[in-house]
Parts: C-alpha cells; sequence; structure tokens
C-alpha cells in the first residue's frame, strides 16, 4: 500500500513541477535558427503598416503606368543577404519572376512580377520587401532631384530630424496630412507643427498653442516645401521631411500684412528659438513697388532680419518677383540673411526672380534655387497638392536644405550655414543658358557671386557633406550608423526622468561616443560607460550634470541632443533625439516591463524547482525514519507532523 503511495505522490510531485521546467524549454530551435534578422525593413517609412509590401506598391498595383500588358509590375525584391542565381531561380518557378538586374549593394533584386502573386513573393525565405521600382516624376521632385536631396538622403541618411524650421507667412494647414504629424500615424502624438503664433488675429496670445490655420494658402505651400512628409502618396515630400515646424502667421487673408506684424512674429521666433529648437527660418515676403525700390540698410524689417540672424538664426528670404535689375528689397536686402532667387527647372534663372544691387551697392541674391511649378500643399484640402511659382517657393526649398546641414552639424552659426551654401554652389554667370543680360561681375576673374544667380545653383550632398566636416576634427564616416531603440513617448519626444534613459544601438564596434545638447556648442562629452560593445545608454543624471548650469534655458522642458560615434579620425553621421526631461519618475515602458516580469517568473519557477527537490528529498528521508521507527501503518502526514512537533 506504501508503495501505491509513494509512487502516487511523486507524480503529484511531478505533475506540478513538470509544466515549470516546460516553461523555460525553447518552444522550437528551428524557429529561432530561421528566423529574418532584424534590419533596415523592420522600421521604414517604405512599408508603414509592415506588412513586406511597400506602400509604393500597394498605392499603384493598379496603376497603368507601371503595369504592362502582362499585368506585372516592376518590382525591387530586398532580401536579408545578397541573393543570386538560387534565388531567381526560385522566383522564376514560384512567381513568374522576368528579371532584370542583381542589385548587390543593397542586397536586391528587379524584375517584374505578376500583381497576383505578390502575396507569394513576400512569403518566400530571405525576402523582407518588396519594393517599386520607377516613381511619377513630379514638381517637387524636381527641386529634391535638381538639388540633390534625394541623394544627399541617400548617401547620409539625413532628413531633417531634430531640427525646426518657422515658416513666417500667411499661416499652416494643421489638418493637412503632409503636415499634421510626423510618422502620418493619426494614433501617435508626434505633432510636426510645435507651436503657432498669429500676429494677424491673435497677437496678444504668444502661448503657441493655437491650432495652426491658413486662411490663404501661401505658407502652407511653404512649409511644405521645407518640411511636408508627402502624405498620403509621398509623391511631393519637402526638403526635409522629418524637420518639424513653427507656424508664424503674419500675413492676412489677402496675403499682406504690416512691417510692425511681420517684426512682432519674426521677435516671436526669436522669443521661442530654445523652446522649440528653431534654428531656421524661411520668409517668402517682401514689400510692393517702391518700397523695394528704395529700401535700405537700416530699413526697420530689415534691421530686424539681422537681428534674428545674430540671435542664432539661419534666416532664409525671397528675393522677390519683379523680373528686372536693382529689385530687391526689403527684407531680403537685409545684409545678414541668405537671399534666395529661383530657378526653372534646367536650372536657368526664372524670368521673374529679382535681381541686385542692394540700395546700398551689395550684391545680391545670395543663391538660387528651383522656384518654377513647384508641387506642394493645398490649404485645406485635406490630402491635395497644387503647383506654384515664384522665389517664394525657392526660398522654403532653400531652408530645407539649410534644416539637413544644421542635422550635420548642429553646432554651424547662420553664417557657417550660409558660407557654407554659399561656396558649395555651383556658379552661374548672368547670362547663363542665355537667361537676363550679361553683367560687369563676371568679368571679373574667379568672381563667385552675382546679381542675377548669387552664388550659384545649390548642391545639397556638397553642402552637408562640408557641414558635417566644418570646424571638425574627423571627417565623415557613412558606414557607421547609431539608432535610437527608445520608444516615442509623448509629443513626439523621448521623455526621460530620474532613473530612465536612452538606448542606442550601434552598426559596429567604434572607439568613443559622444553626445551634445544643441543649447551648447561645440561641447561634445564623451559617454564613459560605452566599452566598445553595440550599445549604449546615457541616462538622466548625465544630462542634467550638463544642462544644469547653462543660462537662458528650462532645465525639464524639451531638448534636443545629438551623438556621433568616433572611430579613429571619423565620425558616423549624427543622429538627433528629441527628449522631454521631467523631474518625475518615469514608470518603465511595456518592454521593460516585460523584462522585469521575465526575471520574475524565470526566478519563481527556479525557485520552485528547488523547493520541489527539497520537498522530494524530505519526502524520502522522511520515509526512510519512517521504516525504522514508527508502525507501519502510521499515516505520512502524522510522521511529518511529529517530525515538526519535535
Amino acid at each position: 500500500m506504501n508503495g501505491y503511495k509513494r509512487c502516487f505522490g511523486l507524480f503529484g510531485l511531478f505533475m506540478l513541477v513538470a509544466p515549470l521546467i516546460i516553461a523555460t524549454v525553447p518552444v522550437s530551435a528551428d524557429y529561432e535558427d530561421n528566423s529574418e534578422p532584424v534590419g533596415w525593413w523592420t522600421e521604414t517609412t517604405v512599408d508603414r503598416n509592415h506588412n513586406k509590401i511597400g506602400d509604393m506598391v500597394e498605392l499603384h498595383m493598379d496603376n497603368p503606368i507601371f503595369l504592362d500588358d502582362e499585368n506585372t509590375l516592376p518590382l525591387i525584391i530586398d532580401y536579408h543577404y545578397t541573393p543570386g542565381e538560387e534565388e531567381i531561380d526560385v522566383l522564376e518557378r514560384t512567381v513568374d519572376y522576368e528579371h532584370q538586374f542583381i542589385l548587390h549593394g543593397i542586397d536586391a533584386l528587379a524584375g517584374r512580377v505578376p500583381v497576383n502573386e505578390l502575396l507569394t513573393l513576400r512569403d518566400i525565405p530571405g525576402v523582407v520587401m518588396i519594393e517599386l521600382d520607377g516613381i511619377l516624376t513630379i514638381a517637387n521632385n524636381d527641386a529634391r532631384i535638381g538639388h540633390g536631396v534625394d541623394v544627399t538622403f541617400a548617401e547620409t541618411g539625413y532628413d531633417g530630424s531634430g531640427t525646426t524650421v518657422a515658416i513666417i507667412d500667411t499661416g499652416l494647414d494643421g489638418n493637412h496630412t503632409s503636415l499634421d504629424d510626423q510618422d502620418d500615424d493619426p494614433t501617435t502624438d508626434d505633432p510636426k507643427i510645435l507651436g503657432f503664433y498669429d500676429a494677424v488675429n491673435s497677437p496678444d496670445d504668444t502661448s503657441g498653442n493655437i491650432f495652426p490655420y491658413d486662411d490663404q494658402g501661401h505658407g502652407s505651400h511653404c512649409g511644405g516645401t521645407t518640411a511636408g512628409t508627402g502624405a498620403p502618396t509621398y509623391e511631393h515630400p519637402g526638403m526635409a521631411p522629418q524637420a518639424h515646424l513653427v507656424g508664424v502667421k503674419v500675413l492676412d487673408a489677402g496675403g499682406s500684412g504690416s512691417f510692425a506684424g511681420v517684426m512682432a512674429g519674426m521677435q516671436w521666433t526669436i522669443d521661442t528659438m530654445h523652446q522649440y529648437n528653431t534654428r531656421i527660418a524661411s520668409m517668402s515676403l517682401g514689400g510692393p513697388g517702391a518700397i523695394e525700390w528704395t529700401s535700405s540698410e537700416e530699413d526697420s524689417v530689415n534691421r530686424q532680419a539681422n537681428a534674428m540672424v545674430r540671435a542664432g538664426i539661419a534666416l532664409y528670404i525671397a528675393a522677390g518677383n519683379n523680373a528686372v535689375s536693382a529689385q530687391i528689397g526689403t527684407p531680403g536686402s537685409a545684409e545678414d540673411v541668405i537671399t534666395v532667387g529661383a530657378l526653372d527647372k534646367d536650372t536657368s534663372i526664372a524670368v521673374y526672380s529679382s535681381q541686385g544691387p542692394t540700395e546700398e551697392g551689395r550684391v545680391k541674391p545670395n543663391i538660387a534655387y528651383m522656384g518654377s511649378s513647384i508641387m506642394s500643399v493645398a490649404y485645406n484640402s485635406g490630402d491635395q497638392y497644387t503647383a506654384m511659382s515664384g522665389t517664394s517657393m525657392a526660398t522654403p526649398g532653400a531652408a530645407g536644405v539649410g534644416a539637413l546641414m544644421l542635422q550635420a552639424n548642429p553646432n554651424l552659426s547662420p553664417f557657417d550655414i550660409r558660407n557654407i551654401m554659399q561656396e558649395t554652389a555651383t556658379y552661374r554667370q548672368c547670362h547663363y543658358m542665355g537667361a537676363n543680360e550679361p553683367c560687369a561681375e563676371d568679368l571679373i576673374p574667379k568672381n563667385r557671386q552675382n546679381n542675377v544667380y548669387g552664388h550659384g545653383h545649390v548642391n545639397s550632398l556638397e553642402a552637408v557633406l562640408e557641414a558635417a566636416e566644418y570646424n571638425q576634427q574627423y571627417t565623415f564616416n557613412p558606414n557607421v550608423t547609431l539608432t535610437v531603440t527608445d520608444n516615442v513617448l509623448t509629443d513626439g519626444n523621448i521623455l526621460i526622468g530620474p532613473g530612465s534613459l536612452v538606448k542606442v544601438d550601434l552598426s559596429e564596434r567604434i572607439d568613443t561616443v559622444q553626445w551634445m545638447s544643441n543649447d551648447l556648442r561645440d561641447s561634445w562629452s564623451n559617454i564613459h560607460s560605452y566599452d566598445g560593445g553595440n550599445s549604449v545608454v546615457l541616462n538622466y543624471d548625465m544630462i542634467v550634470e550638463e544642462l544644469e548650469h547653462l543660462p537662458g534655458i528650462i532645465l525639464h522642458s524639451n531638448h534636443t541632443l545629438s551623438l556621433r560615434g568616433l572611430d579613429g579620425t571619423t565620425s558616423s553621421p549624427l543622429v538627433s533625439i528629441d527628449i522631454t526631461l521631467t523631474e518625475e519618475v518615469i514608470v518603465a515602458t511595456s518592454e521593460e516591463t516585460a523584462s522585469s516580469l521575465n526575471y520574475v517568473v524565470y526566478g519563481s519557477v527556479f525557485a520552485a524547482i528547488i523547493l520541489s527537490i527539497v520537498l522530494l528529498i524530505a519526502f524520502i528521508n522522511n520515509d526512510s525514519d519512517k521504516e525504522v521507527g514508527y508502525p507501519i501503518d502510521r499515516d505520512i502526514d502524522d510522521v511529518v507532523e511529529a517530525e515538526i512537533m519535535e
């Protein structure tokens, strides 16, 4: 009888322990081995719904521009390794693939696949993303391509992140899909427009909390050209689509405003520059007629413009649309600003673009940017786009390139930005491509500026690369990348409080990781906890220690940080992090909570196993003692109770 009891007890003990043991064993080793590695395809705006089929494929899968007679689409098929002949053979057998190219540099194949095979293609082992091969050529992309903005993004990854541009104009349409939020996901709290001031209808409300609106449309078009995401089709993105915007309404529904109102908006931009991290402003406005002719450097608006630059904001201003010489007026004639002329699509000066000199005889404009038939936001339309032309359209485009430069090097002053953009521009003589008339400046050997093109045609890539290395002892190294892994928690920012931190993953091991607040110039600090691994953390105490004694800022508020990795004499591209610093202790994120829970579960399992073993040993020992010292028919519970009492 005792043997049966012993077996029954052991079986019960096994049933207690077995589930805990099973819980610690991986379900399937094969699943882990065959899982796809994490890469660019896991978090990308190419595929916002994360189904491995690029958004542009889904958008245009029935577009006759891309479909052929066999109902196939031209595709880029991305792998997590470099594909070859074996992969081509698999595709040809399974999805009727028509091969064109092996793209070794990006681990991809290019060819055509029937539309009805997209789901099958997606599920083929090794395939991580399906992209559309070919995009419609449209006006804003003309500017991006003409000035090398697309190449800049491809080679550096810079997209304006961590920068803010003020649009001083007729307002911004806060409901347009291109301007409403950063990631075009309505479920996340990450507004693109951080603040809005209305000097026309609510001049006394300086809070910045007015919901952004536009009753004329000009400002929204400019804002989209600078930093619009291009949603919902992403055919018309701005030059810096991940830059933030600040809206400053200084012109009314008729497109006009007083000097005083304009200057009030400019001053508000200065006053709030630290609050919103505003380092660049675009102002596509100017005086009409006689005002343009008689503008002086001492003009009030010009003085305000120069003060804005000296305060630390690179100010881009339209040259004007009066077409002839000596017609650049207030405020584009201000000495310290970046005055922008307009180009046609062939990069010749637009016939309407105003020319210098200023009243004092200074050469203007400073640079030239495409301004003809620029496709951007159509205000109060929800998600539509429209074409506009003018130096007004050229100015926000150039400002977008300035945002890319500032992302590459937050230490740049407004004068650094202007000088670099001028020095890297492609020089154009006054009569380039037969435009306008020859001018005296062309007779000066190696002259770098004239009154038609300024210093010339803006080159985005050259300007950004020069900015990245400007006054730095390190050369630019695009092969090393840093990736922030923390989730955005509030208003598009990472919330940092006592005990919390920011984690950054590194693409490869490097010598040093440094960080800097963009409120500080030329003040890089080493993260001493970095031990040469593939990740690094920046915690609350480190940030506070650097910022708590800095004058002119609010410590527990919004800040923009920049991080870089150094390897020898080279530097990685900078990664920008928008944070909200708070005195409150931050509740652990879901990931952190899950991690903590895992520790609890595993600890409990381990403790349960140990306890079970102890009980088993005690059971055996008690049974042995029973056979020697107690009657055979005595119940085991009585034995245990007796031993406890003893």
